[in-house]
């Protein structure tokens, strides 16, 4: 399941380094994490991230290794509807792998920082 258009929907443009999106509490991965008190899932802030690479990138894109990851703060999507991702470090590493790091913020506060590795799916030549 892709979570774009089901968990969150990105609400800025797709050419620069930082994505403004919008999360859906209505999706059905809170009510399993949890019904009373929705919580994003690190798994989901984590994909996200690579979600939005595959819409800059335009090509479908797979995490390979996670560096680092960081979960500072709950993110409620009802209390946080709106997130930035800004991507701190973005480079395409040889033509098969992307390396990155990025913060996830609402209002000057910091959520998560990540730092991951992804390559496309089919092995295309990154440009």
């Amino acid at each position: 399941m892709k979570l774009i258009n089901n968990l969150f929907d990105i609400i800025s443009p797709y050419d620069s380094d930082i994505f403004r999106i919008r999360l859906n509490p209505d999706c059905i991965i809170y009510r399993a994490h949890f019904p009373e008190l929705p919580i994003t899932p690190g798994v989901c802030i984590l994909q996200i991230g690579a979600e939005i690479l595959e819409r800059k990138f335009d090509t479908p894109l797979e995490i390979t290794k996670v560096r680092n990851a960081k979960f500072l703060k709950v993110i409620n999507p009802v209390d946080t509807p709106e997130l930035t991702y800004r991507f701190t470090s973005l480079t395409i590493v040889d033509t098969h792998n992307i390396s990155t790091s990025l913060l996830v913020e609402a209002d000057g506060v910091v959520y998560s920082k990540l730092s991951f590795t992804l390559t496309p799916a089919s092995q295309i030549e990154l440009k």
